[in-house]
């Protein structure tokens, strides 16, 4: 019988997901031949389905397939076509381009310059490009104009084009555009035009960061910089960070605070859900209040990928409340990532997304039946009656507990992120166990005090709002002294460039098979799990970084 707290590993659509990744990876490399692909998937999920009515796993190899098949054709559909190498090997030159913007980088530096990327809506014949191919961009903006440039807005721009070569280097941001499918860059622009501006809700989401900005500055202390860092974590503007902050947050593996993702929505999503519990607000209703203004908050940082990931999570975690079904994490999680496929399959080679949800789904897996299995395990006073414990045990006991949950999550997701940080960013950290441990609490705390703070400028009460900015502050000091510390001890940062990719997939493939494994077996408590699976991580570490 399964323990009471112990997470459901049941995901029908973590199957679907799994043929999804491979044929999107298929589509990558290999077009599909369209009309047939789909007619086998057809036949295959037909076989898949008359197969389910009996025993044995038949079915879900026909599933699995059909959904490979099908995701190959769908890839082959969405992805636009690698330009030849001829091409990329042309001269740079000047191009006329009427240009849809998705995301925006950057909205204005200090240099008058805007950069990221765009959909091109229409092109001149000499630059070879075509209809909704997509470009990086760095435009110059106006010093006199006030007009900063926001998602959806349409501009048509003169400017020099420089194609992205093959054998550009993997870690380098050329190297991330060419992974999500960019293979253009448009810089050095003199014309610039803007033929549509973003829709009103755009429009609105723009001026409310603008306001959130200044809401968040109300009272902050001069010369330490510390409302930069206020606005990069609730916001998710890294470009506040000076490049010393940046660098130091960046090499102890704890830049993740600032990119808007699980951990802001997470906490957000708490201080809704206990907000609308204490104003009696019915559970079942909740969601259809809370996820609307998740959603607002997304938008008004910008969307980003990260950030629509995490909601994603969020919508179907918390939905699963109002629909009164089983609350699967694992299930949520799959979803998610169905879905961020579905209409931005690119993203499967997005480093932001790899990591994503191979953390999570490490914590999931490892994390949180560690936490349950050491909670169990050395349980304080067992056999002393709660009700006859004394003030000193129970606080003794609430910080042993803490602190395991702290560890089993710190410990999990450094094991998932250390291969794909070695391979991608050139350094081991692993010193950051110990760090996010320190960190999270903290940060979480930021998080809800920029949440209370803002809710209540928006209310105007706006001096109350840079009173409870201060607390935000005392904490970020905090983290900063921390990070800036690490810094300094010797083994806390590993460089290892040249760590082969092969290896880290290769790694990651090994423990997560172990992880399902195992939890098919329901053996979770078995010393195997948590003495191989973190053997796999860093005998596959050791290995790569022998091969330096």
């Amino acid at each position: 019988m399964p323990r009471r707290n112990q997470i459901p590993t049941r995901a029908p659509a973590l199957f679907f997901l799994m043929g999804m990744v491979l044929g999107l990876i298929l589509a990558r490399e290999f077009t599909a031949p369209i009309g047939f692909v789909l007619c086998v998937a057809a036949l295959m999920a037909g076989l898949s389905y008359g197969l389910s009515k009996q025993s044995g796993r038949l079915w879900l190899l026909s599933f699995m397939t059909a959904a490979t098949l099908s995701a190959w054709a769908y890839g082959t559909l969405r992805f636009s076509a690698k330009p030849e190498s001829s091409q990329l090997k042309l001269p740079i030159r000047e191009v006329h381009l009427h240009l849809e913007v998705d995301r925006v980088m950057q909205a204005r530096s200090q240099f008058d310059n805007a950069s990221g990327i765009a959909r091109i809506i229409e092109a001149n014949a000499t630059s070879r490009l075509k209809p909704g191919a997509k470009v990086f961009f760095r435009i110059k903006l106006s010093e006199t104009s006030a007009f900063t440039l926001q998602n959806g807005s349409e501009i048509k721009a003169t400017g020099v084009l420089t194609p992205i070569s093959h054998e550009v280097d993997p870690d380098s941001f050329e190297g991330y555009l060419k992974d999500t499918g960019i293979h253009y860059r448009f810089e050095r622009t003199s014309a610039l035009e803007l033929l549509s501006p973003p829709s009103r809700f755009d429009q609105f989401c723009h001026g409310m960061n603008l306001r959130f900005q200044e809401y968040l500055s109300l009272h902050a202390p001069d010369g330490k910089n510390l409302d930069g860092i206020y606005t990069a974590m609730l916001l998710g503007r890294k470009a506040e960070l000076s490049d010393e902050q940046s660098d130091r947050f960046r090499m102890t593996g704890t830049m993740h605070f600032f990119a808007i993702s699980g951990l802001h929505i997470g906490v957000i999503a708490t201080v809704i859900a206990q907000f609308l519990i204490l104003i009696r607000v019915p559970r079942k209703l909740s969601p259809f209040i809370g996820l609307p203004l998740l959603y607002l908050y997304v938008e008004i940082t910008g969307a980003s990928p990260s950030a629509v990931r995490a909601f994603l999570m969020a919508l179907f975690f918390w939905a699963s409340f109002a629909f009164i079904r089983q609350r699967s994490p694992l299930a949520a999680l799959a979803a998610s990532a169905i879905f961020v496929l579905i209409f931005q399959p690119a993203q499967l080679w997005s480093i932001g997304f790899q990591l994503s949800y191979t953390v999570v789904l490490s914590i999931l897996l490892f994390g949180l039946p560690l936490y349950e299995t050491a909670s169990e395990k050395l349980a304080p006073f067992r056999y002393l009656p709660k009700a006859n414990w004394a003030p000193s045990q129970h606080i003794y006991a609430w910080i042993q507990d803490a602190l395991l949950l702290l560890f089993s999550i710190s410990f999990s997701a450094w094991l998932a992120s250390a291969p794909l940080s070695a391979a991608f960013f050139g350094y081991l950290c692993p010193g950051a166990i110990l760090l996010n441990m320190l960190l999270v609490n903290l940060a979480a705390v930021v998080i809800t005090t920029g949440v209370v703070s803002l809710s209540l400028a928006l209310f105007g009460l706006h001096s109350a709002a840079g009173f409870i900015n201060h607390a935000a502050w005392i904490s970020i000091q905090m983290m900063d002294t921390l990070v800036l510390g690490s810094t300094k001890i010797p083994v806390m940062i590993l460089h290892c460039d040249g760590f082969a990719e092969w290896i880290a997939y290769s790694i990651l493939t090994a423990y997560f098979t172990l992880l399902f494994c195992i939890h098919r077996t329901r053996s979770q408590r078995s010393a195997v799990m948590w003495l191989l699976a973190p053997a796999i991580i860093i005998a596959g570490l050791l290995i790569g970084l022998a091969k330096i």
